[in-house]
């Protein structure tokens, strides 16, 4: 039975649901940056096929956790605040990277900045502390 102090802010709904959609673009983007193997200014650009590779794995990986503790945030996790907080600062750090190594999907950094400052904002509001601490 849930009270109303236990309720689940619709922040936290709204992070979560961010969340999902910042992972998907994690792992969109970490896809179309395997995909770009073929272009020898992009991989110049990162220096070499080597760094790339890591690179497009990494946001993919960091974006399929995300997808996953997103699932975390709606029971009111934590652990799972922890990791979205630590995840969402690491995917700001590679839009950023993103933004300047490849121009074309800048457009994709972006809309990803916007979705993880947004929810971090979200996650630390006082009805989301209460949330997380009961």
């Amino acid at each position: 039975m849930s009270t109303a102090e236990n309720r689940r802010p619709g922040g936290v709904t709204a992070v979560a649901v961010m969340l999902w959609a910042s992972g998907a673009l994690n792992v969109i983007t970490g896809v179309l940056l395997l995909l770009q193997l073929g272009n020898d200014e992009l991989v110049q650009r990162f220096g070499g096929s080597g760094p790339l590779i890591v690179f497009a794995v990494a946001i993919a990986i960091l974006g399929a956790v995300t997808l996953i503790v997103a699932g975390g945030l709606f029971g009111g996790s934590y652990g799972a605040r922890v990791v979205a907080t630590a995840f969402q600062s690491l995917s700001i750090v590679a839009a950023v990277i993103l933004s300047v190594t490849t121009p074309w999907l800048l457009w994709l950094a972006v809309i990803s900045i916007l979705l993880s400052v947004t929810a971090l904002v979200l996650l630390y509001l006082p009805r989301s502390n209460t949330f997380f601490r009961s």
